[in-house]
């Protein structure tokens, strides 16, 4: 009975709604695009040029709900606009199945990438606020686990369905589970005060400091280009390859699997090592996972490949985000969203009009490695310089 109080208790359907919101808004409504581009090129017979620049409609949508987001305030109508962008996500995905307008797709994967943003940092401020205040802030890593909720069953879909049905009914199914998951959203959403628990001793963990901004702004713009070209055309390239066969739907899911519970752990790492050394670490798997596929063609390295980028590309957002939160005046949150936001919708768009013209897959794939490590490099002298303390710092449950 404990046990169950627990499981059940208002901390953990809070993060459980959370953990469910980026499933619904990023997991699906915003990555299952990436395993149904090979159907969708297929069915209407575009080319990479046209999928770069529906992909980049989306991050650019998110770009723009994610700064506007931003001047919510907390309060009622702070969980009102949450629930109205949480079934707008719902609706756009649902709606890229009514039509087969190039336009309308690009519009409603705009849409669709306002409603991501504004649903997840709205859910992530109001979980944020109610872990801080029993002094539990390291818990919300869990929350950033549930994109891999939706990444592995947008997976599924691909892989059980993909080819047996028309594109149109695979966005329907796509928003079908998007509604299944919608009522504990819905339900536990919300301000609420959280009981404070008795935290287990622990020994003292390291906390995110600042780094030089103008380096970490750099490198992030540089993840946001490399990271997207990945996300949008991994799919559409493994596809390609002869002796994948229909173990290549299978890669996305690997995404998914590679990113479960990878932001608690990752998190665990920081609390030891320092958060700046822990991100140059996720840039170093990173930059190795982009590349892999792009050097050898073999089933296993695209598997490799897909499991280290899936246990990366969140984390590092959660990472920069932590160490430049209090930057600017308080402002290198935002700062650093414009220039992510600003490389991941150019990048995709660039990408897919390149493939058009004649390079190959694996070129833009190798062309984004070489921007990760542009970053990487970048970052690594003021994070090394100033991160390599053995220092604890104060205790937080992480």
């Amino acid at each position: 009975m404990t046990l169950r109080v627990k499981l059940l208790g208002p901390a953990n359907r809070l993060l459980l709604a959370g953990a469910l919101t980026l499933a619904l808004v990023m997991g699906v409504g915003r990555f299952y695009y990436t395993p149904l581009l090979p159907f969708m090129q297929a069915e209407y017979g575009f080319d990479a040029d046209l999928a770069g620049l529906i992909a980049s409609s989306n991050y650019a949508g998110y770009l723009l709900g994610s700064i506007a987001a931003t001047f919510v305030r907390p309060g009622p109508r702070r969980i009102l606009i949450f629930r109205i962008a949480i079934v707008l996500s719902v609706a756009t995905t649902a709606g890229m199945g009514l039509t087969d307008s190039t336009g309308v797709w690009i519009v409603l994967r705009g849409l669709s990438g306002i409603a991501s943003a504004y649903a997840m940092i709205l859910a992530t401020m109001v979980i944020a606020e109610a872990l801080q205040a029993i002094d539990q802030p390291g818990r919300i890593a869990w929350m950033f686990s549930g994109v891999t909720i939706g990444i592995i069953s947008s997976g599924l879909l691909a892989i059980y369905l993909g080819g047996h049905l028309s594109v149109d009914m695979m966005w329907f199914l796509g928003a079908l589970v998007c509604i299944v998951m919608l009522p504990p959203i819905l339900i536990d959403m919300r301000d609420t005060q959280l009981e404070s628990e008795p935290a287990p001793r622990r020994r003292p963990l390291r906390q995110p400091r600042p780094i030089a901004f103008g380096p970490l702004l750099f490198a992030y713009i540089c993840e946001g280009l490399g990271y997207a070209v990945y996300a949008t055309f991994i799919m559409a390239m493994v596809k390609q390859y002869q002796d994948f066969s229909g173990g290549a739907d299978w890669v996305w899911v690997m995404v998914g699997l590679g990113g479960m519970f990878s932001t608690v752990l990752w998190a665990r790492l920081a609390g030891r090592i320092g958060y700046g050394v822990t991100l140059l670490l996720a840039f170093l798997v990173q930059i190795i996972g982009v590349a892999a596929p792009a050097i050898s063609p073999a089933p296993w390295v695209a598997i490799m490949s897909a499991i280290m980028f899936g246990s990366t590309f969140i984390t590092i957002t959660v990472m920069a985000v932590a160490v430049g939160r209090n930057s600017i005046n308080g402002r290198g949150v935002g700062i650093l969203t414009a220039g992510f936001g600003f490389g991941q919708i150019i990048s995709p768009a660039i990408a897919g009009y390149l493939v058009a013209a004649g390079i190959t897959y694996s070129h833009a794939l190798l062309g984004s490695a070489a921007v990760l490590i542009i970053g990487f490099l970048v970052l690594a002298l003021p994070v090394l310089r100033r991160d390599l303390s053995t220092t604890p710092y104060r205790q937080e449950r992480a």
